[in-house]
C-alpha cells in the first residue's frame, strides 16, 4: 500500500483511518513499513514518511512533544538574533523537560510558565510548512527564565549571548512591553522593564 499524506509526518492517530482494519493489522502493516524504511519512527505514534522531499524541524517539534513552540536558542537564530548555528531543536512547552533523539536530529523541550504562554508566540505558514514560534523577545524571556539568568541590562544579554545589538534596537517592542507586565516570573519581568527604560 502507497501511503499518500500531504504532510511528510503521519501520527498514529492518522494512521488508523487511512489504513482502517484491525489494530493488529495496522500494527503488522507498521511494523513491514518500517522494516522497507517506507517509515521511520521518530517517536512512539509519529512517523516521518520516506520520500517526502520537504522536512521542517520546526513542524516535527510540535508533533513530538505539545503543547509546544520553537524558543530559545532556535528561535533567536531563526530571527537573526543570534550568529550561531544551533544543532539542538529547541522549544518551550507547559510539560516537563524532555529531550528526544530522532533519525532527523535532536528535539530539546524545556518547560516554560503556563500563565500566557502563547503571548509573544507567532504562527507561521509556509507553502512546506506550519509552525508556532516565540518572538525574539519572548525566546529571550524563556531563556532567561530557564537558564536562570540575573541579567541586569542589555550589555549583560549581548555580552552572553553575543546578539547582534542592532537587531534589538530595530525590534517591535510591543512583545517586551507584554513581558514586562505579564511574564510569570519577577526576574523576567524586572529585566523586561529594565531594557525597555534602556532602549
Amino acid at each position: 500500500m502507497n501511503l499518500e499524506y500531504p504532510k511528510p509526518y503521519i501520527r498514529e492517530t492518522a494512521l488508523a483511518i487511512l489504513l482502517g482494519g484491525s489494530k493488529d493489522r495496522r500494527y503488522s502493516w507498521v511494523k513491514r513499513a518500517l522494516k522497507k524504511g517506507t517509515l521511520v519512527r521518530l517517536k512512539r505514534g509519529v512517523y516521518l514518511i520516506e520520500k517526502k522531499e520537504t522536512v521542517d524541524a520546526f513542524e516535527i517539534a510540535l508533533q513530538l512533544n505539545g503543547p509546544s513552540y520553537i524558543s530559545f536558542e532556535s528561535a533567536l537564530v531563526h530571527h537573526g538574533w543570534i550568529p550561531e548555528t544551533v544543532y539542538t531543536i529547541t522549544s518551550a512547552t507547559t510539560k516537563r523537560n524532555s529531550v528526544v533523539p530522532t533519525p532527523i536530529g535532536t528535539f530539546s523541550f524545556e518547560h516554560t510558565p503556563q500563565l500566557q504562554f502563547y503571548m509573544g508566540v507567532e504562527h507561521i505558514v509556509t507553502p512546506n510548512s506550519t509552525f508556532l514560534i516565540a518572538h525574539p523577545w519572548k525566546a529571550l524571556a524563556d531563556y532567561m527564565y530557564v537558564h536562570r539568568k540575573n541579567w541586569k541590562t542589555l550589555t549583560d544579554v549581548i555580552e552572553d549571548l553575543r546578539l547582534d545589538e542592532s537587531a534589538l534596537q530595530s525590534a517591535d517592542k510591543a512583545v517586551l512591553e507584554e513581558i514586562a507586565q505579564y511574564y510569570d516570573s519577577p526576574r523576567v519581568r524586572h529585566f523586561a522593564r529594565a531594557i525597555l527604560r534602556g532602549l
